[in-house]
């Protein structure tokens, strides 16, 4: 109960991210929650999904995750349905992908209704390699977003398979985005990963993952959901091709009752207009870009920007006969990792995995909170309990682990390949009392030329929540200000 308390505490302080007014998030977030799609198994339902063989029907996933084996991938039977209009429904493309957590799962064989039951030996392999310490998120959110990288992927080459030149073509993540943590989430209780496209263009597609579990009466909750940009790709230049996808339809295929069809075709209503305000605030965030390598769209912080810098410095001396603690500066909080990149990271076009990237961006990025959480009180814990410390003999707690809440962005700027040197960064960039923003910068090099300068590969924002985070963080140089400044946007 505590974690939950700090969890709705912590995202008072993300609400406004991206967001005019604190209304207009609200009304995003209900949008949110109310639209996502709804599966059914029932086999007198045309909706019906199907269990399907990871190998063919998930590629990416299947070639990328160790445990896919163990997991159930369901889909329409009808897949690939195609409109009169030559649009394919979202449905159509969904792909659902179940952690049987809780130690069933439904027969391989779709004709039956009989439950497997997992041995104790594959429930703790499949537990373990997903588990994390966190008494809020059992389910580690890092794993989250390594799926969430090859089941999009594995949805963009579905929706696009009917496609004329769809052999000519391949899809490149150009990033993740509004990723929430929403509820708590219980490792003794599958986990669904539902992947599903919101909005199509001429060269690019959004697609949206919705984690889900069953509460106790059977009815599905909303835990994670993660927004994705794929673009599509001439396989020998690299360059988008147009009209390569193709459109989404905008009315239901379902043959439920009319009450059904229309909840359905508003949900879908909502996740096109969705969709459509992502891509708006995309825009507007590039237009508005202090990245210098954006060139002329690049701007600096405005004056009232640079003020609060300037009290945040002020912040960080204090006089030395107060017991007051200064703010901490940003390079106190700075974490590095670098990684060989071997065959065995490689997705089906012979790149890194981006899910890699993702994962091990956020598992840097939960160290980096973790110690910048309790800056002020860097004592000895007394007792270790999940997310919180609890003192013996005392009624008081403090938090060891800082709560993962999302991420704002994961940008994808080039591919890696096999053989190069890659190096993480994590920098905490921001902080409010209850959350912090910690940016994750990948570079790479080329070993065969090692006195050439890193490419930056990736920049991530992940966002974590607490109850012990200082008041601020001073950033030092002109580029931890401007990181500074992109994360208070």
């Amino acid at each position: 109960m505590m974690a939950i308390r700090l969890l709705r505490n912590a995202q008072i302080s993300i609400r406004k991210r991206c967001f005019q007014t604190r209304s207009e998030y609200e009304q995003w977030d209900h949008c949110m929650k109310a639209s996502r799609i709804r599966t059914t198994h029932d086999k007198q339902s045309s909706q019906c999904l199907e269990q399907v063989n990871p190998r063919t029907a998930a590629p990416f996933l299947y070639s990328v995750s160790p445990i896919s084996e163990r997991l159930l991938l369901f889909a329409q039977s009808h897949d690939n349905e195609i409109e009169d209009d030559g649009s394919k429904s979202p449905n159509s493309s969904l792909l659902e992908c179940v952690y049987p957590l809780s130690g069933t799962r439904h027969h391989a064989d779709s004709k039956s209704d009989a439950d497997d039951i997992i041995n104790t030996t594959d429930l703790k392999i499949l537990r373990a390699s997903v588990s994390d310490f966190g008494a809020y998120s059992r389910f580690r959110l890092a794993k989250f977003y390594s799926d969430v990288d090859a089941l999009t992927a594995d949805v963009a080459y579905r929706h696009a398979s009917s496609s004329s030149n769809s052999e000519d073509i391949a899809f490149v993540t150009a990033g993740h985005y509004y990723s929430r943590k929403i509820l708590n989430t219980e490792l003794s209780k599958d986990l669904i990963l539902r992947c599903y496209p919101t909005l199509t263009g001429r060269s690019s597609m959004e697609i949206r993952t919705d984690a889900l579990q069953e509460d106790d009466s059977g009815t599905e909750k909303l835990i994670n959901v993660c927004f994705t940009s794929m673009v599509a790709v001439d396989k020998q230049t690299l360059r988008p091709v147009k009209d390569a996808i193709q459109k989404l339809s905008t009315h239901n295929d379902s043959n439920h009752s009319n009450e059904d069809e229309r909840r359905e075709q508003e949900r879908l209503r909502m996740r096109t207009e969705m969709a459509e305000k992502h891509t708006q605030i995309r825009k507007k965030r590039f237009a508005t870009s202090m990245l210098l390598r954006n060139g002329p769209s690049s701007s600096p912080p405005t004056q009232e920007e640079m003020a609060a810098i300037h009290l945040l410095h002020q912040g960080s001396i204090v006089d030395n006969n107060t017991n007051d603690i200064p703010l901490p500066h940003v390079r106190q909080y700075t974490y590095r990792s670098s990684e060989i990149v071997y065959p065995e990271k490689r997705n089906v076009h012979g790149k890194l995995f981006g899910g890699f990237v993702m994962e091990n961006g956020h598992t840097l990025a939960q160290y980096a909170a973790d110690f910048y959480l309790n800056h002020a009180n860097q004592q000895k814990p007394s007792n270790f309990d999940g997310d919180l410390d609890v003192a013996k003999d005392s009624k008081s707690t403090r938090q060891l682990r800082a709560i993962p809440l999302g991420l704002d962005e994961a940008i994808f700027l080039q591919p890696i390949s096999i053989g190069d040197h890659v190096t993480f960064t994590a920098r905490v960039v921001h902080s409010t009392p209850r959350t912090c923003r910690v940016v994750v910068i990948v570079e790479v090099r080329n070993p065969s030329n090692r006195s050439s300068a890193p490419l930056r590969s990736n920049r991530l924002m992940f966002v974590f929540g607490g109850t012990d985070f200082p008041n601020g963080i001073v950033p030092n140089g002109y580029h931890e200000i401007l990181m500074h400044v992109d994360a208070k946007r």
